[in-house]
């Protein structure tokens, strides 16, 4: 029956608000006049064939008394409801959390399963089967405890699914046997917490179809990919533990949740505090709703950055993508003569490859590239693969995003704003990471300008036609003596990548104390004043000083309008804390 929040329930209830609400049950916070305290109360509708067996399993279940479980005080019924009293306990569902800071870093998992685990353990002591864990039924404390619910539709071991009035639990997370309607025991719920973990380690339920048939299927004959294939950075030791607990036979997972928490455990080693690490993950967890208020409150511009927030990464991935993939088509067919055809296919392709594995679709560009310069020098193609291989293996394939950010130097020259990229840099970056990019931009929009017929900057580099030049040459040594000329001769192209690293360095640094015009003016001047002491100090006859103050001017208008577009000065804050954050390794035992 409808609970109003104006009456007593059972003589004893003062409903005070609705928490939630699933498909057969309703949460209620309530006042226990007798008792005088705060309680959870969940009302549960069953028919009268399920009357005698909730009956027996609330009991039963009450019976626990474990500090990761929910303590279920008392078992009432009222007609065709009953209802489990509960203590009420303040926290955040692991849904949420996920919902947010999914993944999650690798300790981070780790320590929620093993606690989960301790939870598990007591229960299956009991002969309890909870049969429905999942992200909403367990609940962090901001303290750092742990606290698994929804013992309420557990099942004694042994005990069928199918029977009438049931609740059999989430498809998403049912083990193949609970699927089935099978008799389920303690491995059932094993099954089930490794697919939560594979969840908090990828951001990925591996179980999820369009229909509730096709998931159910998916549990009963699908094997997902290992999580290191979604997220690079968990390791073999890792994928092992959750790969077994995600075994189809039963008799393949794990025996009990206490070998599940022990192999946990082994790989975080003897210095884990599990209450510690959670709470952590809770005040990391704070900061991101407020943030989130912090969004509103800001206007146009905290929904600006909510939406690179919460859709940064597919964001991300498609920028990266038409960056790649738009110029390629008229960079293959007019410097290297492909037909159009194939060098549209290049570009659809490499649009597509991206999109889904970011990392190969970069190295695939690099590739495709490279092989490309073949046609008009075979000593620049051996150049261009020797760099473009090590380059994709360190850089590319762990951090695609960061490893394309240096082409954006050439593109800035293109559009005669040089000067902006650095600033703009170390607005948007980490120290290192800007100095990295900024220094590596540098270096191309200079490789760019020196290979072209025509210099896009003649006050900072020369133009040299080295593409023209080296046009037919076989010998790769004499493509790097060529290139390396114009760095001999004029040693200011050797000092500008680390002005730019510097200017943006500078600027970051400045930047992380929330003060955009005060980076971007100074980020500018340390850029002014290095252009004017390079060229105090070095022969730069050639140089025309009247128009680099020009440019500079020009792009101090630009970058005076960065600030107004600056995040809330929570984006800022999480945005150090980002490392943090990082899905990190963790070494596993023998």
């Amino acid at each position: 029956m409808y609970v109003r929040t104006d009456e007593l329930l059972l003589n004893r209830y003062k409903i005070t608000s609705k928490l939630g609400s699933g498909g057969f049950s309703e949460v209620y916070e309530a006042f226990d006049t007798r008792m005088e305290r705060v309680v959870a109360i969940k009302q549960i509708h069953v028919d009268r064939r399920s009357a005698e067996r909730v009956i027996r399993e609330a009991r039963t279940v009450a019976l626990l008394n474990h500090p990761n479980i929910v303590t279920l005080h008392e078992f009432e019924e009222d007609g065709d409801d009953y209802y489990l009293i509960m203590e009420l306990i303040e926290g955040v569902p692991l849904s949420k959390i996920l919902a947010r800071l999914a993944p999650l870093p690798v300790e981070e998992a780790l320590v929620v399963a093993g606690q989960i685990c301790r939870a598990l353990t007591a229960a299956h002591e009991h002969g309890i089967v909870h049969r429905d864990i999942k992200p909403e039924n367990v609940m962090v404390l901001n303290d750092g405890r742990l606290k698994v619910m929804d013992f309420g539709i557990a099942t004694i071991k042994g005990a069928s699914t199918t029977t009438s009035g049931d609740i059999i639990g989430t498809f998403s997370y049912m083990s193949p046997e609970q699927a089935r309607g099978d008799i389920v025991d303690e491995r059932s719920d094993i099954f089930s917490l490794g697919t939560l973990l594979y969840e908090m380690l990828t951001d990925a339920i591996p179980f999820s179809g369009e229909s509730a048939n096709e998931t159910l299927n998916q549990v009963q004959k699908s094997d997902p990919p290992p999580p290191s294939a979604i997220n690079a950075l968990i390791d073999a030791p890792v994928d092992a533990v959750v790969m077994r607990a995600l075994e189809k036979d039963p008799d393949e997972r794990y025996e009990s949740a206490f070998e599940f928490r022990v192999s946990l455990e082994g790989m975080l080693g003897d210095t884990a505090l599990p209450e510690k690490t959670l709470a952590l993950m809770m005040e990391r967890y704070g900061r991101y709703a407020e943030g989130h208020t912090q969004y509103e409150l800001a206007g146009w511009r905290g929904n600006l950055w909510l939406f690179f927030d919460e859709h940064g990464e597919p964001a991300a991935r498609t920028a990266i993508a038409m960056l790649l993939a738009a110029p390629f088509f008229p960079i293959l067919h007019s410097w290297f003569g492909i037909p159009r055809s194939l060098t549209l296919f290049g570009a659809a392709t490499i649009f597509l490859m991206v999109l889904l594995l970011p990392g190969y679709g970069v190295g695939l560009t690099l590739v495709l590239l490279a092989a490309a310069t073949a046609t008009h020098s075979t000593g620049v193609f051996i150049v261009a693969l020797a760099l473009a291989v090590p380059y994709w293996a360190t850089i590319s394939r762990w951090r695609p995003a960061l490893s394309v950010w240096p082409a954006a130097g050439a593109v800035f020259g293109f559009l005669r704003i040089p000067f902006v990229f650095p600033v703009a840099v170390g607005l948007l970056a980490g120290p290192v990471t800007a100095a990295f990019i900024a220094g590596l931009g540098c270096l191309v929009f200079e490789l760019v300008n020196i290979f072209a017929a025509d210099t896009t900057a003649p006050m900072l580099v020369q133009s040299y036609g080295l593409w023209s030049m080296l046009g037919g040459e076989t010998d790769a040594i004499n493509v790097v003596q060529l290139m390396s000329g114009p760095f001999i001769e004029n040693p200011f192209l050797l000092l500008q990548p680390v002005l730019w690293a510097i200017v943006a360095t500078t600027t970051s640094f400045i930047k992380r104390k929330g003060r955009w015009l005060s980076a971007v003016l100074s980020g500018f001047v340390v850029l002014v004043l290095g252009y004017q002491g390079a060229f105090a100090n070095l022969d730069s006859n050639s140089m025309d000083t009247s128009a680099l103050m020009q440019d500079l001017s020009f792009s101090l208008i630009i970058l005076l309008l960065l600030p107004i577009i600056r995040p809330p000065k929570e984006y800022e804050h999480r945005s150090e804390s980002a490392d943090e954050q990082a899905p990190h390794r963790i070494q596993g035992g023998d």
